[in-house]
């Protein structure tokens, strides 16, 4: 079993406008794939939502996952489901539906390409907080998970096992790579910096 930590700030995340308002990809893998080209395995962003009205970008061969983080959204898929979704409400969807969109404010974003699944979950932090990582992951040699974290509204401090502790500010991505099940209990601690602050952490397994 191997790992790699790899740490995204915010301010080295790039932002973009689209016609809802306004979206920063805060990772992308492969490194170097373009969210243009669609040649990525997955990419996570976030977005601010400005118009009352919006409709997605479409967005063939992928899957979505979108998590509110402030505000509220209706989420209209045409001819599928619709979704509420309140701060930390999540809906799964077809890219390449054609969804709409009411409500403004912040939202999260995973999309996945073929052989990609992913989970979301979001964590109050209001003091400190211990998940068993290795609960999570497959007992293959040759698994391959994307252990995310991102604080949304404030800053925590991150360890994993006795191999990292970080300060992750507000808006960053941390991203913990694991190959492999590990040989010893993996534990995340987490321990909030100053108010109390919500995490979510976001696991992607499959890509190669």
């Amino acid at each position: 079993m191997g790992f790699s930590a790899k740490i995204i700030r915010q301010e080295d995340q790039k932002t973009t406008s689209w016609s809802g308002g306004a979206t920063t990809q805060m990772a992308i893998y492969p490194e170097g794939a373009s969210y243009e080209q669609r040649n990525f395995d997955w990419r996570i962003s976030r977005a601010a939502i400005h118009a009352e009205e919006s409709v997605f970008t479409s967005l063939p061969g992928y899957r979505r996952l979108l998590m509110a983080t402030q505000g509220q959204f209706v989420l209209e898929h045409e001819q599928q489901h619709t979704a509420v979704l309140k701060p930390f409400d999540q809906d799964r969807f077809d890219g390449s539906w054609t969804t709409q969109c009411q409500g403004k404010g912040n939202d999260l974003n995973v999309m996945l390409g073929p052989g990609c699944s992913a989970e979301m979950l979001p964590v109050l932090i209001r003091d400190t907080y211990r998940e068993d990582v290795q609960q999570r992951l497959g007992s293959a040699a040759d698994t391959v998970s994307y252990e995310c974290v991102h604080p949304v509204d404030g800053d925590v401090e991150f360890s994993a096992g006795d191999d990292l502790s970080v300060v992750l500010r507000q808006g960053d991505l941390l991203i913990y790579k694991i190959n492999g099940r590990p040989e010893k209990p993996l534990a995340f601690r987490y321990a909030k910096v100053g108010a109390p602050v919500h995490v979510v952490r976001i696991t992607i397994r499959g890509s190669r």
